[in-house]
């Protein structure tokens, strides 16, 4: 077993690698049919870590450093997707209740409800 990769500053070697591999993250991104304005911020942290790692476990030379990146990236983004369908979902009061025409949310609270 492993000791899990901490998020701790990259060495000047880390970085180095970092900025050479830099275009997998929008590679990554592209491959996925997913905006770089809305999940360059999920993924970039995942894609730091994966440097971090590359350089603390040699074992995993045994692979690219781009199947490794794009592992970690994929579970940032299934953990993101996660962590939003469990988030409460704000609905106004004047919405449609779906499935019920229309009706909405304020018409199915009674006058007992209001006080």
């Amino acid at each position: 077993m492993h000791e899990r990769t901490r998020y701790t500053p990259l060495t000047v070697e880390e970085q180095r690698f970092a900025e050479e591999n830099h275009q997998v993250v929008f590679w990554y991104l592209q491959d996925r049919k997913l905006d770089p304005e809305e999940w360059y911020d999920v993924v970039i942290l995942r894609y730091l870590l994966s440097v971090k790692k590359w350089f603390q476990r040699p074992e995993l030379h045994r692979w690219k450093f781009t199947t490794i990146a794009k592992s970690d990236m994929r579970s940032a983004i299934g953990n993101h997707l996660a962590k939003e369908a469990r988030r409460i979902q704000t609905v106004s009061l004047y919405e449609n209740v779906p499935g019920c025409e229309d009706m909405t949310y304020m018409d199915t609270i009674t006058a007992r409800h209001l006080d």
